[in-house]
């Protein structure tokens, strides 16, 4: 199983590598995108280690986005309002965005980990529920203090073992 977490700029990347390891240690191969926000909150090295693989922090000639769109699932934990925002809206201007983009083209499943204040997260409700409707999967984020903050690592790992199993049963 191959499955491509995104890293995006919120304070809840702290929490990626931890996720990231629960998958290594269920087998599941990881790759790791990381936003240039994101790296201004957890060091790339870290995300390497807990992966075992190398982190694309920019397009090269190896064409990443296209490369790693077929996999088994994109999983965009933490995403920030500004990726949700720029996806439903289908802008590519950085590696996520691009991967985002390519790997909806071949319909490949999407998953995203909404982590951010509750004003911004009311405020792009319209962009969520479009993506909702375009068939993009969502774990919901744990109210708390005032913030949609990043769920439990089991419920990130369980709801992505859930939206690959329902696309390969759709696909067979």
């Amino acid at each position: 199983m191959n499955i491509v977490l995104c890293v995006t700029g919120s304070i809840a990347a702290t929490e990626t590598v931890k996720l990231a390891r629960l998958f290594k240690r269920n087998d599941v191969n990881i790759k790791c995108f990381m936003s240039e926000s994101a790296c201004d909150i957890i060091h790339p090295n870290s995300l390497e280690f807990a992966t075992g693989n190398d982190v694309t922090l920019k397009l090269s000639g190896k064409v990443e986005h296209v490369k790693h769109a077929n996999d088994d699932l994109i999983l965009v934990a933490p995403a920030t309002a500004n990726i949700i925002s720029k996806f439903a809206h289908k802008i590519a201007d950085d590696p996520i965005s691009t991967l985002l983009i390519t790997a909806y083209g071949h319909n490949t499943p999407i998953l995203f980990v909404p982590s951010m204040h509750d004003s911004m997260y009311d405020a792009i409700e319209e962009n969520i529920d479009k993506l909702k409707g375009e068939g993009i999967n969502f774990v919901n984020p744990r109210m708390d203090e005032g913030k949609a903050k990043f769920p439990q690592h089991e419920e990130i790992y369980l709801e992505s073992l859930r939206v690959i199993n329902l696309n390969k049963v759709n696909t067979d």
